[in-house]
């Protein structure tokens, strides 16, 4: 997506991360391996800020600092230097500033400056989009002239060097006869004009809709061997985008984001722009509040434990994976559930971890949506326990249950679904013994109930039309592990809970009345 650089900066027109991206093409075969080796400490559901997470924005408050370092912990503004009104008290609150030279005419006095006052900066960010003529504007010949500029720089503090930030141009530059509009030929002819340059991550900039575009997009720059860094994202390349369609990109970017080992930082794009439209701001006109898709931003916080073992009969959600390769996440219209597992191609797999009470035959149920006629298996250690064949439903959110039936021993077990064929979206599989029937999960509108405020703070309101009989309301964190539970006996609606006592984050709350279950994301 262009956009004009004053635009970028939010004006009108006039523990560290230690990875190691290795790509192996093994010798007679098209395949490419991308194996991701990533050191990080874990902890527990407690949020902890995500050192990956950023904003790509030129005008923040202190007060916009305050409501955004909750769970954001770098940003760039496109420029050398902070801008003013926090240039001195960002490292109060945790942040990272990282400088970029913008084009071959960067500041390098004020970068020196910069580094100077601040010894504890490691980054500095290349050219933003040479490949466009309306922005850097740079050949890669010219492009790599001006690296070793960089390169002292770089030396002389002792940083690492982010490549050009590169997207797909509408206005490409032009150099010897070709025309750069394509961003990874950009990179490969400026790699070959700086072959032995200091280049130690890669940028690049997407704006795409869908989070398996996104996934797909960056596969492309793994060949290059080195950390990514996504800095600028949002969905942009849609005739018409809903604030519902940005908060379910957003959820299956930051899953993968944050997933993938490869992802070093990402930034989102922007904090707030002269139109409302296409709902891309975290920030409310007001400084220091966030807009719905802004506490959306600093509050989701995807888990996959891979130390989480669930005992099972149990439900699992497709997206609690605890490892996973190639798919993504996004916002499901089934009856039930938040997110559903989707963009899954051939060879893809996700891996669940249970623990088998019994030795015993089961039932495994698969809550599946598909365009085409498909398939998976049901593995353990890559050997396939069952194959599940999958009939064409009517379409990636028209949802039917499969069942198979799989023998295991008591004790814990790593499932993986493996995808054979492509074309089908899943939203949870469960385990149960052979005869019982998965959870009850009928028709039911999430209109006919209402759960408010969202984002929380102390209480929790759950306002149902017809609240005969008893209500089971439960908390949830995104790994599926239940927090909290209570039995309502016919009260009076809107029916109230405590979330005083909760930490910051992203919490399940699912009801269960008269059979009928509804999950609902919410924020604190």
């Amino acid at each position: 997506m262009q956009v004009h650089q004053n635009e970028r900066l939010g004006r009108k027109p006039t523990k560290l991360n230690k990875m190691y991206c290795i790509q192996k093409s093994y010798s007679g075969k098209a395949l490419l391996v991308i194996i991701c080796l990533f050191f990080l400490a874990t902890s527990g559901f407690s949020q902890t800020i995500s050192k990956k997470r950023g904003l790509a924005y030129g005008h923040q408050s202190q007060a916009d600092m305050a409501a955004i370092s909750k769970n954001i912990s770098w940003w760039y503004n496109w420029s050398a230097t902070p801008e003013s009104a926090v240039s001195l008290v960002f490292q109060n609150y945790g942040m990272d500033f990282v400088p970029m030279a913008w084009n071959g005419s960067f500041n390098e006095t004020a970068l020196r400056t910069f580094y100077t006052n601040h010894p504890d900066s490691k980054y500095l960010l290349g050219f933003n989009e040479p490949n466009f003529t309306t922005q850097a504007n740079m050949t890669p010949s010219v492009a790599a002239a001006n690296w070793p500029r960089l390169e002292k720089i770089a030396k002389d503090f002792g940083l690492k060097i982010v490549s050009p930030a590169l997207n797909y141009a509408d206005k490409p530059v032009t150099e010897n006869g070709v025309t750069y509009s394509d961003p990874i030929a950009y990179l490969d002819a400026f790699f070959a004009a700086c072959p032995n340059c200091q280049v130690d991550y890669i940028a690049l900039h997407n704006y795409m809709c869908y989070a398996g575009s996104l996934t797909n997009d960056i596969k492309r720059y793994k060949k290059y061997n080195k950390p990514i860094w996504l800095t600028e994202f949002a969905c942009w390349d849609q005739p018409t985008i809903t604030l519902d369609m940005q908060k379910g990109y957003m959820m299956g970017a930051i899953d993968y984001l944050e997933s993938d080992t490869c992802i070093f930082r990402y930034s989102w794009f922007t904090g707030r722009m002269s139109a409302r439209y296409p709902y891309l701001e975290l920030f409310q006109s007001t400084s220091g509040q966030l807009t719905e898709l802004g506490q959306f931003y600093v509050n989701f916080n995807p888990i996959h434990d891979p130390n989480n073992y669930t005992l099972i009969p149990a439900r699992l959600e497709a997206e609690n994976y605890s490892t996973m390769s190639g798919i993504a996440i996004e916002a499901t219209k089934d009856v039930s559930g938040i997110a559903n597992v989707g963009y899954i191609d051939a060879n893809d797999w996700l891996e669940y971890n249970i623990e088998v009470p019994t030795t015993d035959d089961y039932t495994v149920y698969f809550r599946i949506a598909s365009n085409t006629t498909s398939s998976l298996e049901l593995r353990e250690n890559k050997v396939a326990l069952q194959t599940l064949q999958i009939p064409y439903t009517g379409g990636f959110q028209t949802w039917k249950t499969y069942p198979i039936t799989v023998h295991l021993t008591a004790g814990r077990h790593i499932m993986q679904v493996y995808a054979k064929k492509a074309g089908f979206n899943l939203n949870w599989l469960e385990f149960t013994h052979i005869g019982q029937f998965p959870t009850s999960v009928p028709e039911v509108s999430q209109s006919d109930e209402r759960v408010f405020p969202n984002p929380v703070k102390d209480q929790l309101f759950i306002e149902r039309e017809n609240n005969n009989g008893k209500t089971e309301v439960s908390v949830l964190d995104l790994s599926g592990r239940l927090l909290f539970s209570k039995v309502f006996n016919g009260e009076t609606s809107p029916l109230e809970i405590d979330f005083s006592g909760f930490g910051s984050g992203s919490y399940i709350v699912r009801t269960k009345n008269s059979g009928n279950i509804l999950n609902h994301l919410i924020l604190k």
